[in-house]
């Protein structure tokens, strides 16, 4: 660990005293009695307090809060995500705000003026009435709580985490609007998958991209009159840095920030393209007890802290416990005295990318025949070596430019729902969380600005059902898949009412599931289409087939059905083999095969390292000539599985044969391939799965930073999804202590503590806590209780 240099401040607030190990684990004062039998019990008066606050951290790291109003319980909320994840909420702040320079130096000047562009810059008081009349209160709160622990490390520097100390700064200090300014770290779609359309069609391929991503509902699309699809290679590295994670190099003497290739700032990891995430509800009458089941488990990118954590938000009048952002107030996954909730990314294109002719001065563009002036500022950047750098900032009246080509007079800016009020990614949840019924949910679902979820819902009356939410523009005259000219003839007309999205309550069939699938009714008029572009169907159907099959759910199911790892993409192709030569090994290899791809299964291995890729490349080729090929690397698993399916329609009259052949050479490729690269005895090719590690982002320094590597079964088109859930719970609706959770790795962001990565070990073996809600439940598993008394 790098040493403080003896003059800095954090020097000198380390030679002001210490505390104990166990303090310092917990961050509390040290010296605190503990109680004779029973949980260790710490005290500490804290300003900011009107009535004594109780933090009870169960076995499994869970903080259940109890408060005697609301004010102090979102107080505490935020006092207690600084005392457990601290470096990582002030690592996702100052990346947010755009102040990473000022803590590891210029190195990321460029990453806070990209991340500054997208700051929301609109009406504050707007903003705060977008998520309810308490919103302010509330953000105000939970940021006064952040502030009074940073408060309190200054007497006890002892206790700051190693990462502040490596890196010889101190955290920053927060204010409410910090809370829902920062918009780059939500998922908001459209603009990525614009750019790749618009360089197939500067190759001219624009009639391949029905291959390359299947649109739906069934769509063709036009480019846009006016538009040159011919973007500059870099258009989106500024957008690009605005949204990175962060991560450090060099060695514990010398550590180097940098900007990492990856982004954090989605609500899924990659799933073929898109991101996923499984949720599910279930009525009584098809449970074992009667009572209803929620069952969710959002993927995102796995790292060390986790990108969710766990607590229990309780005071007259709000009752709340589950997942939730550490940097935010509230619960966004969980379930309050009466309903629970689960969410998973609902289709929206929410982004566009805007070309604009500027004049020879490159300052004004045109729009609607005249020129319009863009709006410049002059942003000043802390930079830790003393320095201060002054960075440009311009802006459109569609949004901050990202790209200007002065040579050949044209700029690039991007509109997005992020500069419209309400778009604070899941602080909206601050609202449906403390929903009591049906009503009160949709209404508060009628708030949700970002990012586009579906909501499964469950209430202790035994109904069920599900509400996506989300801002999505109505476009006129465009569908949103290209780039468009910035001239004033591409507008956005308003957003689609909440009222317009589709709803269920109480179906038929006595579930509902989402898995990121296209999921908006058959008719869904245009102007209500909130995308074209949607995961694929796999987990899906995986999950409704479980669920169908089973009349007597209980949440063991659940459970597994979570950590399920068959794959109904590979038992529809094993399905296909029946025509092919029964004596071929391949062949039979395969043929008996159920699709299951646990850990150890041979034939997973042929399937998933060697065959599926090979039957992708064959269906391509079979569609695009060779000159032509080099345009799309490869085809949307939608079309592969529909001209497997329909092979006439698309392969012509011998298209059976042509299908039967793409099967039969493809899976014998594989089984050479494979045969060559593990050897002739099938027996040894047992399916190594996934390898899961969650990083933290000083890795490349200390590798004993990072949890894993775990192995884990299936793969993108099973409902485990190789591994992604970030966050796992099956709700026992109305029993609430016998709700199942898991985090990963474990619920504390100090590596010095115990709850660090104790958790890792269950997720990866598919196992759960008991997510205790009850105050007695609580009490008889809490280790650690910390006193917040009034100061």
């Amino acid at each position: 660990m790098r040493t403080p240099s003896r003059s800095s401040p954090l020097r000198r607030l380390l030679a002001l005293g210490s505390v104990g190990v166990l303090a310092a684990v917990l961050a509390v004062p040290s010296g605190a009695a503990a109680a004779p039998a029973g949980p260790h019990v710490v005290r500490q008066h804290i300003k900011g307090l009107d009535h004594p606050v109780s933090i009870d951290i169960d076995t499994w790291g869970v903080p259940h809060i109890f408060a005697g109003s609301v004010d102090d319980a979102f107080f505490a909320q935020g006092f207690n995500a600084a005392r457990d994840r601290l470096f990582q909420i002030d690592l996702w702040h100052r990346r947010g705000l755009g102040e990473l320079s000022e803590a590891f130096g210029p190195s990321y000047v460029d990453q806070d003026r990209a991340a500054r562009l997208f700051l929301y810059r609109g009406d504050m008081n707007a903003e705060w009435a977008a998520y309810g009349s308490d919103a302010k209160q509330i953000a105000t709160q939970f940021t006064d709580g952040i502030n009074a622990y940073i408060k309190w490390l200054k007497k006890n520097p002892s206790a700051l985490p190693p990462e502040f100390r490596m890196f010889d700064y101190w955290p920053d200090t927060w204010r409410p609007e910090d809370v829902v300014r920062i918009r780059t770290h939500a998922l908001v779609s459209g603009l990525s998958e614009e750019v790749a359309r618009a360089r197939l069609v500067c190759a001219g391929g624009l009639d391949l991209d029905p291959l390359r991503t299947k649109l739906q509902p069934d769509h063709a699309t036009e480019v846009p009159q006016g538009l040159d699809p011919c973007l500059p290679d870099d258009v989106l590295n500024v957008y690009n840095l605005a949204t990175e994670s962060v991560s450090f190099t060099g060695d514990a003497a010398h550590p180097v920030a940098l900007v990492d290739s990856g982004s954090d700032a989605d609500d899924g990891t990659p799933i073929g393209g898109k991101e996923g995430s499984n949720n599910w509800t279930i009525s009584g009458s098809r449970t074992a007890t009667g009572r209803p089941i929620l069952a969710n488990d959002p993927h995102r990118t796995q790292q060390a802290p986790s990108l969710r954590y766990i607590s229990q938000i309780s005071a007259p009048g709000m009752d709340v416990i589950g997942a939730g952002e550490p940097a935010l107030p509230g619960i966004s996954i969980g379930h309050n005295e009466s309903i629970a909730f689960g969410l998973t990314v609902f289709g929206i294109d929410a982004q566009d990318l805007y070309v604009y002719d500027l004049d020879a001065s490159n300052t004004r563009y045109r729009y609607q025949g005249r020129w319009e002036r863009m709006q410049t500022e002059r942003t000043p950047i802390q930079v830790r070596d003393g320095s201060t750098q002054v960075k440009t900032l311009q802006y459109t009246r569609h949004g901050p430019v990202i790209y200007i080509d002065a040579a050949k007079h044209k700029a690039y800016a991007v509109r997005s729902t992020w500069s419209e009020p309400g778009t604070s990614a899941y602080f909206a949840s601050i609202s449906y969380m403390r929903a009591q019924n049906w009503q009160q949910f949709l209404d508060a679902m009628g708030r949700w600005g970002a990012p586009g979820e579906n909501q499964v819902y469950a209430d202790v009356k035994g109904n069920i059902g599900w509400k996506p939410g989300g801002l999505a523009p109505r476009r006129s005259g465009y569908d949103g898949l290209l780039p468009v000219p910035g001239d004033g003839r591409y507008e956005w007309n308003g957003f689609v009412p909440s009222s317009k999205l589709p709803q269920v309550f109480n179906p038929a069939q006595g579930y509902f599931a989402s898995a990121n699938q296209y999921n908006l009714p058959a008719g869904t008029p245009p102007a209500n289409v909130t995308s074209y572009e949607w995961s694929g169907p796999d987990r899906y159907q995986r999950i409704v087939n479980v669920l169908a099959a089973n009349s007597r759910q209980t949440l063991q199911d659940s459970a597994q059905l979570q950590n399920d790892s068959t794959s109904p993409r590979a038992q529809e192709l094993v399905g296909m083999l029946s025509r092919l030569p029964a004596h071929d090994p391949a062949v039979a290899f395969l043929r008996n095969w159920n699709g299951s791809e646990a850990l150890g299964s041979t034939q997973a291995t042929l399937y998933q390292r060697y065959w599926e890729s090979r039957i992708n490349t064959a269906v391509r080729d079979a569609l695009v000539p060779p000159q032509r090929r080099s345009l799309i690397n490869s085809v949307d698993w939608l079309v592969v599985m529909d001209v497997l399916r329909h092979p006439t329609d698309w392969l012509g009259a011998h298209g059976v044969a042509a299908r039967d052949q793409i099967l039969l050479s493809s899976l014998q490729a594989a089984y050479a391939a494979a045969t060559k690269d593990l050897g002739p005895d099938t027996s040894g090719w047992g399916y190594t799965g996934n390898a899961r590690t969650m990083p933290h982002p000083m890795a490349k320094i200390d590798p004993s930073l990072s949890v894993g590597p775990f192995p884990i079964p299936g793969s993108s088109t099973t409902p485990i999804a190789g591994g992604n859930a970030s966050y796992r719970q099956v709700i026992d609706v109305g029993k609430w202590d016998q709700s199942l959770a898991i985090n990963t790795p474990g619920q504390a962001g100090n590596p010095n503590s115990p709850h660090y990565r104790d958790l890792a070990s269950m997720w990866s073996k598919g196992q759960y806590f008991p997510l205790l809600y009850s105050r007695a439940a609580v009490e008889a598993h809490t280790e650690t209780q910390i006193q917040l008394l009034p100061g």
